[in-house]
């Protein structure tokens, strides 16, 4: 009886979904940072649907998947998942941006304890005017709270262990162009798998 409870609790968290367990919203590509003119699909548990405080997604909310294409700015938003019964999973606020650098980060708080990554990416245009987004393998600085917290060589800044100190709004900035803030939150939770 105990692996039919957890194998489909396994499935759900291999689609990128929280490492802790509960209810959250699932997001492909893993982030919560997009350019403009990106794909993204977000999705919920099968017996859930999608709930979300953007005015003018262009996607059912009746649905527990909801496919993103050609995103734009009204995108943004905070999005989450509701049950059949009305309880309310954990939200999670998404950002499009028209500019030229994002930051990669967590999406879902991050264990207490755990190990965290964070990543400046940019994009450019393919020859068929569709968004390319890469890792930035070059110098990049990261803030929190609007203070320079260190500096990634290579595009990225790893924590081994996170505490409640690591808290905090984050960005990047490469050649003097900085990223949208995404909050890193960290929760002193007991985790049954960890996707780090």
């Amino acid at each position: 009886m105990f692996w039919l409870t957890l194998i489909p609790v396994l499935l759900h968290l291999t689609r990128g979904n929280s490492p802790c367990l509960g209810r959250s919203l699932g997001i492909s590509p893993c982030r919560t940072q997009f350019f403009k003119r990106e794909s993204l699909t977000l999705y919920c548990g099968a017996d859930e649907r999608i709930m979300t405080n953007s005015k003018s997604v262009s996607c059912s909310q009746k649905s527990h998947e909801c496919y993103i294409t050609l995103a734009g700015e009204h995108h943004s938003g905070s999005y989450w998942c509701d049950s059949n019964s009305g309880e309310r999973g954990e939200a999670v606020n998404i950002t499009v941006t028209g500019g030229s650098v994002i930051l990669e980060s967590p999406v879902h708080p991050v264990p207490e304890g755990s190990p965290a990554r964070l990543r400046c990416l940019t994009s450019h245009k393919s020859s068929k005017q569709l968004v390319v987004v890469s890792r930035i393998n070059q110098s990049c600085t990261f803030s929190r709270d609007g203070r320079l917290i260190g500096v990634g060589l290579t595009g990225e800044m790893s924590f081994a262990a996170v505490n409640r100190s690591h808290e905090g709004l984050y960005k990047c900035t490469f050649s003097g162009v900085e990223s949208p803030g995404s909050w890193l939150a960290v929760r002193g939770e007991l985790c049954l798998v960890s996707t780090w």
